[in-house]
């Protein structure tokens, strides 16, 4: 008779296992996420847990073998697919095995970061996700001071685990794409300063191919607080309404390309005929708006994967890949086209 069942109100290990037909050690080996399992005593151990409403003592696990089975991640926002998409690739991979994740939000501040970096770790986070390679000075200081697998993504950094992509070279694609179909005046919108380390390699990227040709991006034509598709909206409201409006619009993401694109309909203005917009990232519905949009396919959920994959390897003390590049694409569309006639 388990403790549950003689009135304690507790259900043990031994009653999973008397219950589902196996040993403890099975048992703690299901629980753990171990892979050694066959499936059949597997879901013996499932089925057995689910009747009896077995719960797994977190804290006497976390004593037991100093870890607390979860890994913490932080992103500037779950407010886009280009965070959520990786996160739900992420997620899927520790959970499969045994990890919980501990998600937390900067807001693209440092110093939010670095807060919720501290909580994360005083909650006894194995393993840690970030966003970038630009942090507050302290935190790398505090992540090493405990001991914590931690794997940067988004972007490269040389000297300490990451998963990124080249956004410099992916941002010179972008201009000389829209250099080739003849256009001379550009804006580009994104939604944190140029401070930020993924933004200030994309706009290195595209002032190089500009200054090749011998153009510039103008101040004016850099709007770097675009965070909504309601911002980019009113940024090009207010590009169009200068003394040089720009033919092509570079966006920072889909979403706010798909702003830039609403706002130049509402001023009457054809996509591509009159006005080229481009995207970054290749959200789902790109290739399903009104005028498909041209973009940079990043593999967003490949992205997940490898930072998952880092940590798991890491914490079982196998090989892990401490660099991984992932590949971009330029995706043409129909919202990019020739300069205007007029224009030329």
């Amino acid at each position: 008779m388990s403790e549950k069942q003689n009135g304690s109100g507790r259900v043990s290990l031994e009653d999973v296992a008397r219950l589902s037909g196996v040993s403890t050690a099975t048992v703690s080996r299901v629980l753990n996420g171990s892979s050694t399992v066959k499936a059949a005593r597997r879901e013996a151990v499932e089925k057995a847990c689910e009747e009896l409403g077995y719960v797994i003592n977190r804290a006497a696990r976390t004593l037991a073998s100093r870890r607390s089975m979860t890994i913490g991640a932080v992103v500037p926002t779950l407010a886009t697919e280009t965070f959520s998409r990786p996160l739900a690739a992420f997620q899927q991979l520790i959970h499969e095995a045994g990890y919980t994740l501990l998600l937390a939000n900067s807001n693209f501040d440092p110093d939010t970061e670095l807060k919720e970096v501290n909580k994360l770790i005083e909650y006894g986070i194995d393993g840690l996700m970030l966003v970038g390679h630009t942090h507050h000075p302290k935190l790398w200081e505090r992540i090493q001071q405990q001991e914590i697998a931690c794997v940067q993504t988004f972007s490269l950094d040389q000297e300490k685990p990451c998963v990124g992509y080249d956004s410099e070279g992916a941002a010179e694609a972008i201009a000389n794409h829209l250099l080739a179909l003849g256009h001379q005046r550009f804006a580009v919108i994104v939604g944190t300063p140029p401070s930020n380390d993924r933004v200030s390699e994309r706009l290195k990227g595209t002032r190089r191919a500009l200054e090749q040709q011998g153009l510039a991006l103008p101040d004016s034509h850099l709007i770097d607080n675009a965070f909504s598709m309601n911002d980019a909206r009113k940024a090009v409201f207010r590009l169009l309404d200068g003394p040089q409006p720009p033919t092509a619009i570079i966006c920072g993401n889909d979403l706010l390309a798909f702003g830039a694109m609403r706002a130049a309909s509402e001023r009457y203005l054809r996509i591509p005929n009159d006005i080229s917009i481009v995207g970054f990232n290749d959200y789902e519905y790109a290739e399903h708006l009104e005028h498909p949009l041209t973009t940079m396919r990043v593999d967003l959920a490949s992205i997940g994967v490898h930072a998952a994959q880092f940590l798991l390897n890491t914490l079982n003390n196998q090989p892990a890949q401490a660099h991984t590049v992932i590949k971009t694409e330029l995706i043409v569309r129909g919202s990019t086209g020739s300069v205007p006639r007029q224009e030329r």
